[in-house]
């Protein structure tokens, strides 16, 4: 319009065209505002990439755990600590692990992110940074990961937990200070500078920050191309992605160091002065756990392989301990059993003396050393079965084997040896290239205790060794613990079966409260806390009903101290004091009078260890406040000294030395003729018979059992066994029923008591 009107104004002519209006339009340079602006907008869609990458990344480290809480849970990290493990070592192998299973994810990163040609992380300048910042993000966020595993103890809870985490830091973290960027406030923008150093602590936001930065820097790039400038800004400059990759650089090592840390216990050694546990006073113990307790004290157990010296463990300030002042001395070759119900304290002092958790007060010394201050020295000394099996469910027995004896120290060309001695010692040999999760219960305390015997050390440790074995497993495990003890080497047990602690132990102590209420051999505790004999009659059954049974009353009138424990239809159970009368009398009384009173048969048999074991059972106590332990321990005085006195007042003698106990055999005959052989009479004679011999080292229990029988249907009957035995310490009377397979033992009327003979046999035990 504005070329015609000039032209027209202009003479007629071809000289017209030649004259025109042409406009050049030439925009002004934008500012650095401008263009930082333009930036932020262009990178708005790779800032999502980025929230992904860390989406990602966030599960990779949480999952690496999972088997540390695994290990830690089954005792088999504490394991391969009292194996001869160093703690900076497992987890030096345990980060060199992971960081090799990172690769991978962060290969498979990179490699999308060329497949994609995403120029802001993968051009010439960008693509060193991007590997730079998923390497150090794996180095820093793996350690910050592993003090997770001291503190949850489901795997599956941990790994959310920790992944939720990673997804909240890093995300929010990331996206608040981008938006942040995107306000004129220059208030916002302080705050913002403020928060990007604040977030450098986390490895989640250096990572997210640092790849938004790699985009910025490239739209930047971008922007300056299009203007005809050719401007290059290195990824690597401090003000971009420099001051993240040397954070993760340092806080991988922070991280690290402590996890170290707490696996040594270094915050927990440097408890403030008004937080240390308080200790109830002593009160009155047990004689021979007082003579026990002077003993150690006095420096008398200096031989003694393992020693205890007021050995004690609070959990908590101001609640009952846990352990309650211990003092013991265990000599080389003693087997030593520790009893007691759950929460008696067995397995807090087995945790101590391995390391496990920390002694609150006392010292505990394993061949001199001492096991706060000298634990890895300790460790090379002891064996250890844990209560629950540490073993791996993908390994087999043999690999199990195999790799605890490389962590011992043995030879690479005597591994495969041990591991064959163990499998043979413990008839795994048919299971041992199978993997342990497969096995039995018991199949799995073998392999367990296996384990506890590589490297042949001088203290084993078995904390419930024998817990859901058949019988035949049972002893055939009895043995092996047999065969150490005879090696020279010291055994300690807990285990909540007392036929197992009479087979086994030399010395047994009964805990309750954290607190030994009983110390000394398997006989020694029959007598001290025995309550006599026990009688059980079993009667015919048309003279159940009490009304019609005169046992009662004539039982009371025979012996005056008898006492009617229970009664179950037809079957009546009496005790009698030790003291009352002889065997002889009891065996005469109810022989004599057996057709009258109508009794099918009947057993003598002294007090078992058991019922010593529920005595001291019924004082423990779940209550846990500290003023309570006080009260609790004279009560438990009282009742014991109640106890104590119900039984003849024992002499107190030195307790004799610890020595394999040797085979006796002592014969008593209750009064009464010999029977004769050959000689018959009527039908009123019985048989008796004697249980035969229990496990290795196993003393049996005075009992005795006739079958008397009363009609002719009831003579086909089986006459009942017993096993038992009494071995008193002042040199009473001690036997057990038996009966000479090459004699048959028959008495008249007149002579009844001669069918009994009563034999004070002990089976020669291995120990």
């Amino acid at each position: 319009m504005n070329n015609g009107l000039l032209r027209a104004s202009l003479d007629p002519g071809p000289e017209r065209r030649k004259y025109g209006i042409t406009a050049y339009n030439h925009p002004l340079n934008l500012t650095k505002e401008q263009l930082t602006e333009m930036a932020m907008m262009t990178t708005s869609v790779d800032v999502l990439v980025s929230i992904c990458v860390i989406f990602a990344m966030s599960f990779v480290p949480a999952s690496f755990v999972l088997f540390l809480i695994e290990e830690r849970v089954s005792k088999a990290k504490h394991l391969q600590f009292v194996s001869g493990v160093k703690p900076i070592l497992y987890w030096l192998a345990n980060f060199s692990w992971d960081m090799l299973n990172y690769t991978v994810p962060a290969t498979m990163v990179v490699l999308i992110f060329i497949c994609f040609q995403q120029q802001s992380y993968v051009s010439e300048t960008n693509l060193p940074a991007l590997i730079l910042l998923l390497l150090l993000y794996g180095w820093s966020i793996t350690p910050l990961m592993y003090p997770a595993s001291f503190l949850f103890s489901v795997p599956s809870t941990a790994y959310v937990v920790l992944t939720s985490i990673n997804l909240f830091i890093g995300i929010n973290g990331s996206i608040a200070t981008f938006v942040l960027e995107l306000f004129v406030d220059e208030h916002l923008n302080e705050v913002n500078r403020i928060l990007k150093k604040v977030f450098l602590i986390f490895p989640h936001f250096c990572l997210g920050r640092g790849l938004i930065d790699m985009a910025k820097n490239q739209a930047m790039s971008d922007a300056f191309q299009r203007l005809g400038t050719k401007q290059t800004l290195d990824p690597l400059q401090w003000d971009f992605v420099g001051k993240n990759l040397f954070a993760m650089a340092v806080e991988g090592l922070i991280f690290f160091i402590f996890t170290i840390l707490l696996q040594y216990k270094f915050f927990i050694n440097f408890r403030p002065w008004w937080s240390e546990p308080e200790v109830p006073p002593l009160g009155p113990e047990d004689e021979d756990v007082a003579r026990e307790r002077e003993r150690v004290i006095s420096g008398k157990a200096q031989s003694d392989i393992l020693t205890m010296i007021d050995l004690s463990k609070v959990y908590k300030a101001g609640k009952m301990p846990a352990v309650d002042r211990l003092c013991l001395g265990i000599p080389r070759g003693e087997c030593f059993g520790l009893l007691g119900v759950n929460g008696a304290g067995k397995t807090s002092t087995f945790r101590m003396l391995t390391g496990d958790t920390s002694i609150t007060y006392g010292e505990a010394f394993l061949n001199h050393h001492s096991v706060t201050t000298e634990m890895e020295r300790v460790h090379q000394l002891m064996g250890y079965c844990p209560q629950f099996d540490a073993i791996s469910d993908l390994l087999t027995g043999r690999e199990h084997l195999e790799l605890y004896a490389r962590l011992r120290g043995v030879s690479e060309e005597s591994v495969a040896k041990v591991a064959q001695w163990g499998v043979t010692k413990l008839g795994l040999t048919q299971y041992s290239e199978r993997e342990a999760g497969g096995y039995s219960g018991g199949n799995k305390r073998k392999l367990s205790t296996a384990i506890s015997l590589i490297g042949a050390p001088p203290v084993i440790f078995l904390d419930e060794p024998t817990t859901g074995m058949d019988p035949k497993a049972k002893r055939f495990l009895w043995n092996c613990i047999v065969s150490v003890t005879k090696e020279g080497r010291a055994v300690v047990l807990t285990s909540h079966s007392m036929e197992e602690c009479e087979a086994l132990c030399t010395r047994m102590a009964i805990m309750v409260n954290g607190r030994f209420q009983c110390l000394g051999s398997v006989q020694h505790l029959k007598n001290r806390f025995g309550d006599g004999y026990t009688i059980v009659l079993r009667l015919m059954d048309n003279i159940s009903e009490p009304a019609s049974c005169p046992i009662s009353s004539f039982m009371q009138s025979s012996f005056p101290s008898i006492e009617l424990k229970e009664r179950h239809q037809s079957v009546l159970q009496f005790q009698l004091p030790s003291h009352a009368c002889c065997l002889a009398r009891v065996f005469e009384v109810l022989a004599n009078n057996h057709e009258e009173l109508g009794i099918i048969d009947f057993s003598v048999s002294q007090t078992t260890l058991d019922q010593v074991f529920v005595n001291f059972a019924k004082e423990q106590t779940d209550d846990d406040v500290l003023t309570d332990v006080i009260i609790s321990n004279s009560t438990v005085q009282t009742k014991l000294t109640t106890l104590v006195n119900r039984v003849n007042p024992p002499t107190i003698l030195p307790l004799p030395p610890i020595t394999p106990p040797q085979p006796s055999k002592q014969t008593a005959k209750s009064s009464g003729s010999k029977p004769k052989e050959g000689q018959s009479k009527k039908p009123k004679s019985g048989k008796v018979k004697s249980k035969e011999g229990k496990a290795n080292g196993e003393k049996s229990s005075s009992m005795a059992m006739t079958q008397i029988p009363q009609k002719e249907e009831k003579a086909q009957r089986t006459s009942r066994r017993a096993s038992g035995g009494s071995d008193s310490s002042s040199g009473g009377v001690q036997g057990e029923a038996s009966q000479s397979s090459k004699r048959k033992a028959e008495s008249s009327s007149k002579n009844p008591s001669a069918l009994f003979i009563v034999d004070g046999n002990t089976q020669d035990s291995v120990l």
